[in-house]
């Protein structure tokens, strides 16, 4: 927390919750880790090779992600060692809300056609790892059966 000049802790204002959340998940790779994340955990050296992002950056936002609460760090007393990262009861919270926006964003992307490209959705696509949105839209179709039965 913020300290002012006296060493007094200073709160943190902000207009909305989404504000405040834009602040720890924001940023170019955090939004995608915590995609890859869910599920099942996944090793520093497979997020690097998935995500094509240099070591730094991803210690970085892992570290971040870990101390907001989100992530979870797992080390293995193994030889050699190895660290696993997953999402804590928090992150799979903060991915439910995220699948939504996912959807909303990859809708308004297509309807801007050519103007506006989804990298990350593509990537999956191609790797064929595209469950996250498969499973963003299938939810979707769900909620919207479930909001027009009752």
């Amino acid at each position: 927390m913020k300290e002012d000049e006296g060493g007094f802790a200073m709160k943190q204002v902000y207009n909305t919750g989404v504000d405040y959340a834009l602040t720890i998940v924001g940023g170019k790779w955090k939004p995608v880790i915590i995609f890859l994340l869910a599920g099942h955990s996944w090793r520093t050296g497979e997020l690097e090779k998935q995500l094509g992002i240099s070591s730094k950056v991803l210690s970085q936002c892992l570290h971040d992600l870990t101390e907001a609460g989100l992530v979870a760090r797992k080390s293995f007393a193994t030889i050699p060692p190895h660290v696993e990262y997953s999402l804590t009861p928090s992150g799979e919270d903060l991915y439910a809300s995220m699948r939504y926006l996912n959807f909303w964003g990859e809708t308004r992307a297509k309807s801007k056609g050519d103007q506006v490209k989804i990298m990350c959705t593509d990537k999956m696509h191609q790797l064929g790892i595209d469950g996250v949105c498969a499973m963003t839209k299938e939810h979707l179709k769900e909620w919207k059966k479930d909001l027009h039965q009752n």
